[in-house]
C-alpha cells in the first residue's frame, strides 16, 4: 500500500464516517441571548473592544486572533473566563446561522488521532494535512502535549514535526499542555475545536498525548477516532481489551515495512478478528484495520 494510497483510503473512510455523524448541539434560544446581553453589560469598554476585535478577526479567518482566542479560553483567570464564555457564545451563534442552510448539520469534520508515544501520529498529520490542504480544505491541528508531574511544564514540541504543514496558509497548528488533565486531551480542547470551526477550518485534527487503553476522552469530541499502533503493538488479546480499542473507528498499524511488514500483517489480521467481537458504535460503520509504511512516510 503506497503512502498516497493509504492517505486517500483514510480520507475516503472519513467521508463515509461523516455520513453517521450527528449534528452537534449549539446553544440557542432567547434565554441564551438574554444571558449574553446581561454578561456583556458587566464588561468594561476595553473588554468590549477586545471581545469585538477577537470575534471579528476569528470569524474573518485571522490566525492571530484565533490563537489569542484559544489562549483566552485556556486561561484560568476569573474575569478572562467571562470573556471566553461570551466569545464562545458569539461564535456558536455565528455557527448556527451559517449551518442553517445545511439543515443544522455541521460544516466541519472532526478527527481524533490517538495512540502510544512514537506510533507516528505527528508524521501522519504532516502528510495527511498537506494532502487535505492541497485539495482545498482548511485544516486545524490541535496537538496535546503532556505536562510534567513535577515542574508542571510542557515542551509543546509536536509542531516541530510538522514543519511543512506549519508553513501552509490553509493550516493552523496549536500545541497545548494537558496541565494534569487525564484522558489524552486538555480541559479546553472542545472549546478550541469550536473556535477553529468558527474561523472557517472545515477539518479539525485532534492529536492526543501518547495514551493508554483507558484514556479516550477525545472520542466524545470528534466524529471519527483513529488509533495508531506500532507493529509490535500486542496480539489479539490486546485488541479484545475494552477501552480505547472499542472506541476507535479506524486502526492504523504504522511503520509496516522491512522486518516489520510481516508482524504488521499478522497484527492487522488479529485486530480485525478482535474487532468482530466488539460492538460497533454505529450501525453504519464497521471499524477498519489498515497498515502504512514508515519509509514512504519519511520520503514524502
Amino acid at each position: 500500500m503506497s503512502r498516497m494510497g493509504a492517505a486517500r483510503g483514510l480520507l475516503e473512510a472519513a467521508r463515509r464516517q461523516a455520513a453517521r455523524a450527528q449534528p452537534r448541539s449549539l446553544s440557542s434560544g432567547s434565554a441564551a441571548v438574554r444571558e449574553q446581553q446581561l454578561l456583556t453589560e458587566t464588561l468594561t469598554e476595553w473588554e468590549r473592544r477586545l471581545l469585538d476585535r477577537l470575534v471579528g478577526g476569528l470569524l474573518g479567518g485571522q490566525r492571530a486572533c484565533l490563537a489569542e482566542a484559544i489562549t483566552l479560553v485556556e486561561s484560568s483567570v476569573k474575569h478572562k473566563k467571562l470573556l471566553a464564555q461570551l466569545l464562545l457564545q458569539r461564535v456558536l451563534t455565528f455557527q448556527r446561522e451559517r449551518e442553517g442552510p445545511n439543515g443544522g448539520k455541521p460544516l466541519s469534520f472532526r478527527v481524533g488521532l490517538s495512540g502510544p508515544p512514537g506510533a507516528g501520529k505527528s508524521t501522519f498529520i504532516e502528510i495527511f494535512g498537506k494532502m487535505l490542504t492541497g485539495k482545498g480544505h482548511k485544516v486545524a491541528v490541535l496537538a496535546v502535549d503532556p505536562s510534567s508531574q513535577t515542574s508542571g511544564g510542557s515542551l509543546l514540541g509536536d509542531k516541530t514535526r510538522m514543519t511543512e504543514l506549519a508553513r501552509d496558509m490553509n493550516a493552523y497548528i496549536r500545541p497545548s499542555p494537558t496541565l494534569g488533565m487525564l484522558g489524552g486531551v486538555t480541559r479546553t480542547t472542545n472549546e478550541a475545536i469550536i473556535l477553529c470551526e468558527g474561523a472557517g477550518y472545515d477539518l479539525v485534527l485532534v492529536e492526543t498525548v501518547g495514551v493508554g487503553q483507558s484514556e479516550f476522552a477525545v472520542a466524545d469530541m470528534v466524529d471519527m477516532l483513529i488509533l495508531f499502533i506500532p507493529p509490535a503493538g500486542g496480539d489479539e488479546l490486546q485488541g479484545i481489551k475494552r477501552g480505547i480499542i472499542e472506541m476507535a473507528d479506524l486502526v492504523v498499524i504504522t511503520k509496516a515495512d522491512g522486518d516489520f511488514l510481516l508482524p504488521a500483517k499478522k497484527i492487522q489480521a488479529e485486530y480485525r478478528s478482535a474487532l468482530r467481537l466488539l460492538r460497533s458504535r454505529s450501525k453504519n460503520w464497521q471499524p477498519k484495520v489498515v497498515y502504512t509504511e514508515h519509509e514512504l512516510y519519511m520520503s514524502s
